[in-house]
């Protein structure tokens, strides 16, 4: 064999070594957070002084809701699981001590959320760092009473 076809040759098998590839697993995408039409409610014990708890409804690009004592309405923008409230607006009455401190969770969560997750437990709401801000659970007729 001459050094112009041992050359070629080995061009060939250097290609065709470098052409294959192994087919590695990839992991599914996680699904695209929905919840379009759904209404989330900050559980209270029955217990406690509570007429209405805090809500949160979803309708495409708007939430709404029930801090504790306020209404309030906002723009959700959500990628992914990504999620981010923007000009949130607000009623602005004063109520009793124990609804300013629901309604502080709230205004927390809508300040403070950069994604979310629905799960068994719920809809549980992140802050930029991961670390979980409050979980609400779907919205039941009679909660507080």
């Amino acid at each position: 064999m001459n050094i112009r076809s041992a050359s070629l040759l080995l061009s060939c098998l250097v290609l065709t070594a470098c052409s294959h590839t192994t087919s590695q697993p990839v992991a599914p995408a996680a699904p695209a957070l929905n919840v379009n039409g759904t209404s989330w409610m900050l559980p209270i014990d029955k217990e406690k002084d509570c007429e209405v708890p805090p809500i949160i409804e979803f309708d495409g690009k708007t939430a709404f809701g029930d801090m504790g004592c306020n209404r309030f309405e906002a723009v959700v923008t959500i990628s992914g699981n990504a999620m981010r409230f923007d000009n949130v607006a607000a009623t602005a009455r004063m109520c009793a001590p124990g609804y300013m401190r629901l309604e502080g969770r709230m205004k927390e969560m809508l300040e403070k959320t950069r994604s979310a997750q629905r799960t068994e437990k719920g809809l549980t709401f992140f802050d930029a760092a991961g670390k979980p801000i409050l979980t609400m659970v779907p919205e039941q007729a009679g909660a507080c009473n």
